[in-house]
């Protein structure tokens, strides 16, 4: 729906054209892993900040605001946990299915760069400071559900918990050894060759088209969310291949 979105409100009929192909990208992802769940007979529902962060998106005024929410965040968030997916299960076809998944959201996350970056270097400064709030308040969304108040299980996606029941864990036992974890200073460390989606790739992508800007900058440190501009890993991931050892490389 928002691959659609953005293929009705770009003005240009280049843009048109790709976002068509986006679109039939993204309806193809959806079957492929509803064919998938129905094999497993296993469906986790969506998270509530996700839903925010696309209502949101959906609801955008501009195109441009359409693309920051979908190219630039969603996409990124989702190439971040197909990455992660595709590096974790030991299923051969969930593997499979992943990685060609992953080659059609490098292109995607690409687009949002290629299109984007010249439009906001010529744009007016006034809006582009419009959409670098908006840029700001999308990751908000996000970041806000990671990091507010209350114990780690207040915290939990609903989904995730589902997960714990499913595999016949305790969440208060669950919860209880994470929180002792944390008091002990044991860091979360990603596996090597996992990514984190806000830090690699969603904060370079927002930051490469300027949308970090002297006046935002200030909100994201009041936020508690790390600003990177390293490109590494989000170039590496752009290149289309996932077993490519540049994002291995730079992900460790």
């Amino acid at each position: 729906m928002t691959a659609a979105c953005v293929t009705h409100s770009v003005p240009d009929a280049g843009a048109k054209l790709y976002a068509a192909t986006q679109t039939m990208d993204e309806a193809r992802h959806v079957e492929v892993y509803a064919k998938y769940c129905e094999k497993i007979a296993m469906t986790y529902p969506m998270s509530p900040w996700l839903k925010a962060l696309i209502d949101a998106t959906l609801q955008s005024d501009r195109h441009e605001k359409v693309m920051i929410g979908m190219n630039m965040i969603v996409e990124s968030l989702a190439l971040g946990a197909f990455n992660n997916m595709y590096r974790t299960t030991s299923c051969p076809l969930l593997k499979k299915l992943t990685f060609n998944v992953m080659r059609d959201e490098s292109r995607h996350v690409s687009f949002g760069h290629v299109y984007l970056g010249p439009v906001f270097a010529e744009m007016h400064e006034d809006d582009r400071e419009e959409m670098a709030q908006f840029a700001f308040d999308a990751v908000n969304v996000l970041a806000s559900a990671q990091m507010q108040g209350g114990s780690l299980a207040s915290r939990a996606d609903p989904g995730f918990l589902m997960v714990l029941d499913n595999c016949g864990i305790d969440q208060d036992d669950f919860f209880k050894g994470m929180e002792e974890a944390e008091e002990m200073g044991i860091s979360q460390a990603l596996p090597p060759g996992q990514i984190h989606a806000l830090e690699d790739l969603m904060m370079p992508a927002i930051a490469r088209v300027g949308l970090v800007t002297e006046r935002t900058r200030p909100l994201y440190e009041e936020a508690g969310i790390p600003i990177s501009e390293d490109l590494s890993v989000l170039e590496a991931m752009e290149g289309g291949n996932p077993d490519a050892d540049a994002n291995v490389a730079a992900a460790e």
